[in-house]
């Protein structure tokens, strides 16, 4: 443990030699032998990780984000459908590792890792073609190699990773996937993995020498039917060998540069600078517009029990920060993936519902077949804890809903409304009213993840069911369509019965307490993401920091997400300074020296959280208003931003020098009215064309913009 600790303490060590965000370059001052430690690329569905196997041995891992397996069992998501590892080539060396680095270039979108002996010195480059599903490896031996590097191909066992670990409760019966074999096709070198489902994936490559190094140019296929999937990796490869290289490579670095440029966000924390620009690399690297959904691991495989989707949390909060970062092509991967498995969310459902409902439990494949047995009269006491857990599809739809506000796009609208009014119908199935006319819950649901979480009316619903209702509500409104459940949505949410409290704060659920050590914020969501109850309620400011405080004070079973989370509800409270110590204690503690996460297996999701922490330091809407610097931690005097994207699809730039808010810009891009928060009071207002000022006072301020408008506010 005290060597990680001084390893992590060297590797941030090293970032503040760094200008405030000025450089592109990630280092890492010594390669280990995990992915944490690592050096990784990716294009959204191939990708890399560069680490040492062992003292003499490079080893160079590549992953394709959409290899599952598809068995029979439809609902076995975590054997008979899991993701499966590819595996890994390796460069093996004559004499024993003096010392290693590695450096990520986030702006150009590759990683070197550097590799000395006693008689070589290897530098291998890597990158994974952002517009091609290509990897392009150049190892470069000018520094005193006399030998043509040569890298060995070592495949993963086709199985299910969750197999390998001894807790997890496995199949009864769970025959092997065929041994696959190395194969020579059209001078290409293969490694050929069918599967017993049909289909299967093939690792495809070919090497050449030019000058002093040598370049291996690398392909995955992967198909579940007849397709020849090797084919599928060499026409891969031969469309880019038909094109100059060099000039794919400056077109792969222009792509990453113009990502980049979308918005930018200039902190005086170096440290964090860069791990958050290192996670928009992460997210580009995972996932993308036409590319697979995020699942926990993106195209960076290890050993792990999680080789699914989690809809509980981690897919959530994987993509809680494209929306304000203006990448919204990021979100669009998980905008697909729900509406191509809109039939399967229906039969998640119980039979009863099905005519009007839609769910999905904890875990699933990328098909999203998880079904919730939620249903009046039956006892769900002996089901799997995934399967009593109501609300997840309707706080997925959040995500769904944040691309909808964030783009105004008005596609997104009907299939939203569509499934969002299915996943409420789901709860007003099973609810009652009580002596009082409150209505609940009338079967118990469970509230992730404690272990006395089987309830009735856990608040994990009661906000999740709040939140539904409210943006039911809201979408009819924007367009009067006089739905016929309109007046049911309102009569539940005004009638709906109160989150359970007690004197510590919100309890887990009616009749159960906060009392032992919890993770997961499930019973907080009514504060965050939600703000249901927010800090504009004055009335609300002691509950609230009597249950931040009760949550944090038992530290046993606190993970990274714990801090990510309690970060973003101290940005709401406007306490900077404590949701800066949240943030410092998760890069300190949990976050991995290459900003990977870990619980038992990789998982993507908590320093992608923290990176919507971070933004909501700056920049936060909840209760129909938009906050400019709601929550600058102290230390920091200069801070500013540049395009970034909130409610209304508004872009908003603005500059805080000296601990005070200089500048504000809104550019409008969907002709509306923002509520806005500058944090300048009584501010000068520049507008163009027929934007308008509708409200003013203090530093709030109602502008009217058309589409293509903008407003400037300036300190006087």
């Amino acid at each position: 443990m005290k060597r990680f600790i001084l390893f992590l303490s060297l590797s941030w060590g090293v970032l503040l030699s760094f200008g405030q965000g000025n450089s592109s370059m990630f280092p890492m001052e010594k390669l280990g032998t995990t992915i944490y430690s690592g050096v990784f690329t990716g294009n959204g569905l191939l990708g890399t990780m560069s680490y040492m196997k062992s003292n003499n041995t490079l080893r160079i891992d590549v992953g394709r984000t959409d290899v599952y397996d598809h068995r029979e069992n439809p609902e076995s998501a975590l054997f008979d459908k899991a993701r499966l590892p590819i595996g890994h080539f390796v460069l093996r060396l004559q004499d024993t590792v003096l010392r290693t680095n590695g450096l990520i270039d986030y702006g150009g979108g590759e990683a070197i890792a550097t590799v000395v002996t006693a008689r070589e010195h290897y530098s291998v480059r890597t990158l994974t073609f952002a517009n091609r599903d290509v990897i392009y490896v150049e190892i470069d031996t000018k520094l005193g190699a006399n030998t043509v590097p040569l890298l060995e191909w070592i495949p993963e066992v086709p199985r299910s990773p969750r197999m390998n670990f001894g807790h997890a409760k496995k199949p009864d019966n769970y025959p092997e996937n065929p041994i696959g074999e190395h194969v020579k096709r059209n001078n290409y070198s293969v490694y050929k993995q069918p599967l017993l489902a049909g289909g299967g994936y093939a690792t495809v490559w070919q090497s050449y020498v030019k000058e002093n190094k040598t370049v291996y140019l690398i392909s995955i296929g992967y198909d579940t039917g007849n397709r020849d999937y090797v084919a599928q990796a060499i026409d891969n490869i031969e469309a880019l060998k038909e094109m100059a290289l060099d000039k794919e490579i400056l077109e792969h670095k222009a792509i990453w540069k113009s990502y980049y440029s979308r918005s930018n966000l200039t902190l005086p924390d170096t440290r964090l600078q860069q791990f958050y620009n290192m996670q928009l690399y992460k997210l580009a690297s995972a996932t993308g517009q036409d590319k697979p959904a995020m699942d926990l691991q993106g195209p960076w495989t290890s050993n792990t029990p999680w080789p699914a989707y989690w809809h509980n949390l981690n897919i959530e909060l994987a993509y809680s920060p494209v929306f304000a970062s203006n990448h919204l092509e990021i979100a669009e991967s998980l905008i697909k993936m729900i509406n191509r498995n809109v039939d399967n969310l229906i039969q998640n459902s119980p039979k009863p519902y099905r005519h009007n409902s839609a769910a999905i439990g904890r875990s699933s494949a990328p098909d999203m077949i998880s079904p919730v047995w939620v249903e009046r009269g039956r006892d769900g006491t002996a089901w799997e804890d995934g399967q009593k857990e109501l609300g997840n599809l309707t706080w997925m739809l959040h995500s769904y809903y944040q691309y909808y506000r964030f783009s105004m796009n008005e596609k997104a609208y009907e299939p939203l409304f569509a499934l969002l009014k299915r996943s409420v119908n789901y709860y007003l199935h099973l609810l009652d009213q009580d002596a009082d006319g409150r209505y609940h819950i009338v079967e118990k649901t469970y509230s992730p993840e404690y272990s006395g979480g089987y309830a009735y009316d856990t608040n994990y619903d009661l906000s999740i069911l709040r939140w539904g209702l409210k943006t039911l509500i809201a979408m009819d409104d924007e367009r009067n369509l006089k739905d016929p459940l309109y007046t049911r949505w309102k009569t539940v949410l005004t009638h709906l019965r109160a989150y359970p409290t007690n004197k510590d704060g919100f309890m887990i659920a009616k009749d159960v307490p906060y009392a032992e050590s919890h993770r997961h914020y499930s019973h907080l969501m009514m504060v965050y993401p939600f703000y249901d109850i927010n800090w504009d309620q004055p009335e609300n400011h002691d509950l609230i920091k009597r249950s931040i405080s009760h949550w944090q004070s038992k530290p046993a079973a606190l993970q990274g997400y714990s801090f990510s989370g309690s970060a973003s509800m101290y940005a709401m409270m406007g306490e900077g300074d404590k949701a800066l110590v949240a943030l410092e204690t998760l890069l300190r503690k949990y976050v991995k020296p290459n900003t990977l996460y870990a619980e038992t297996g990789p998982v993507i999701e908590t320093p992608l959280a923290a990176m919507s922490s971070i933004q909501e330091l700056v920049l936060q809407h909840w209760n129909g208003v938009t906050r400019v610097f709601p929550a600058v931690p102290t230390v920091w005097a200069d801070v500013t931003f540049r395009d970034m994207l909130t409610d209304g699809a508004f872009l908003i730039s603005a500059e805080r020098k000296s601990g005070k808010t200089r500048e504000v810009r809104v550019m409008s891009q969907h002709t509306g009215t923002i509520r806005l928060k500058s944090g300048i009071v009584n501010p000068r207002i520049t507008l163009s064309g027929h934007s308008a000022i509708r409200d003013q006072h203090d530093d709030y301020v109602e502008l009217y913009l058309p589409k293509g408008e903008q407003a400037v506010l300036h300190l006087r």
